[in-house]
């Protein structure tokens, strides 16, 4: 059984997130202010800080989205109500999804797995109902017949109760199941922990680690599984 994260392993979840964050701000007039760098820089870090609180189970899945923009719009003494910081929020997101696109290398090694017979599946961090819709958007959600989001399990990666479950569901046992992700701790560490044989997807360098497989691209995964 192999198991994959979503963002930054099968969705190029950086440009989607750059792009969509440039076009969200060109748009908006009171935002023409920041420049590129400063527009990434400020999202990216709302992003972060507000996400975790989510996976923390600080705030519900809406509730970050909506956090995120009032704390925006603040920085340029705009007060959002909860109203228009959905409405925002939304907008946001269509330009988000407008460039969701998987990395090149996915549907090439999804589509040699199967014909392998590998069952495959999804881990990942985050609302179910919008991890499924990235998967029908790239155009991958056929290969996989499981999908396990922390949205449902009330735990997220790498807290090993995650992986744990995903096992379950698929009725293979934790020792014959690997989980593929580009986060070295969250994702291939995460996963040893649990049991699984963790392999971290690292596009960025050459870095390597004593205790996990290390690939720079999916058609690597293929020689090591």
């Amino acid at each position: 059984m192999i198991f994959f994260d979503i963002d930054g392993t099968l969705l190029d979840y950086d440009y989607a997130e750059r792009e969509g964050i440039l076009d969200f701000f060109r748009t908006n007039p009171y935002l023409v202010s920041f420049t590129d760098q400063q527009a990434i820089k400020v999202w990216k870090q709302l992003s972060s800080e507000y996400f975790e609180k989510f996976l923390a189970n600080e705030l519900l899945f809406q509730e970050q989205k909506r956090v995120r923009m009032i704390e925006l719009f603040k920085k340029v003494e705009i007060i959002l109500t909860n109203e228009e910081a959905d409405e925002k929020f939304e907008n946001y997101l269509s330009y988000y999804k407008k460039n969701w696109k998987a990395y090149a290398d996915v549907i090439e090694v999804l589509d040699k797995l199967k014909k392998l017979d590998y069952p495959l599946g999804v881990i990942s961090n985050g609302d179910y109902q919008q991890q499924v819709d990235k998967l029908h958007r790239m155009g991958v959600d056929k290969y996989f017949n499981y999908v396990i989001t922390s949205s449902e399990i009330g735990k997220a990666k790498p807290d090993k109760s995650i992986f744990i479950e995903a096992s379950k569901r698929a009725n293979i046992p934790i020792e014959n199941c690997y989980y593929v992700g580009d986060r070295l701790d969250t994702d291939a560490l995460g996963s040893k922990m649990s049991g699984m044989t963790g392999i971290w997807l690292n596009r960025v360098d050459k870095q390597q680690h004593p205790e996990i497989i290390v690939i720079s691209s999916l058609q690597e995964l293929l020689k090591v599984i």
